[in-house]
């Protein structure tokens, strides 16, 4: 068994929320699309412009237009990640969330994990997580398509760690481990 104390900051539930809702590897399709909706925009811009005689027009007004339509669409393209950490923020932020930054402990056992805190207590068996995900700085036990055990990888010695990794290879589910992976 292996308990552990930890108080989420705003920076990780942040981190978390961009992670689920763009840089998890499960969204690479949502990220693709969203990037040639962008270029079709300026495919289809550029087009309408070529045939219905703008080029013909003076050459300033041409490259204003290009210009605006090039600025706009690199700010959209590059903003989305800056717009999500903004919503991040804003959840993180608001004082009805107070209770995700709160002294938790974690015990993790064979049995599964649970989480205590001053306003809850929970109890996961290792069949509730449907996903487990991680980057550098986090492990993310998903008990729901949205919802995760937000667990930093700071809050470990090494030792911990290991041991923590021990419980997740030995009892965490191959489909909630790397099942979420294998395209069907």
């Amino acid at each position: 068994m292996l308990t552990v104390h930890l108080t989420l900051t705003k920076e990780d539930y942040n981190e978390y929320y961009t992670f689920v809702t763009w840089d998890a590897p499960g969204n690479q399709r949502k990220r693709s699309l969203y990037f040639l909706k962008n270029m079709g925009t300026i495919v289809l811009f550029t087009a309408v412009f070529y045939f219905t005689g703008l080029f013909d027009r003076s050459s300033l007004f041409a490259f204003i237009v290009i210009s605006f339509i090039l600025i706009t669409s690199v700010l959209s393209i590059t903003g989305i990640r800056s717009s999500i950490r903004q919503q991040a923020k804003k959840i993180s932020n608001d004082p009805e969330n107070c209770s995700l930054f709160t002294i938790t402990a974690i015990t993790i056992s064979e049995t599964g994990v649970s989480l205590k805190d001053e306003f809850t207590e929970r109890k996961f068996n290792w069949p509730a997580f449907i996903k487990k995900q991680e980057n550098k700085e986090y492990y993310f036990l998903f008990y729901n398509s949205l919802e995760a055990i937000i667990i930093p990888k700071r809050i470990f010695k090494s030792s911990e760690q290991l041991l923590f990794e021990g419980f997740l290879s030995r009892f965490l589910s191959f489909d909630a481990d790397l099942g979420h992976l294998i395209i069907e």
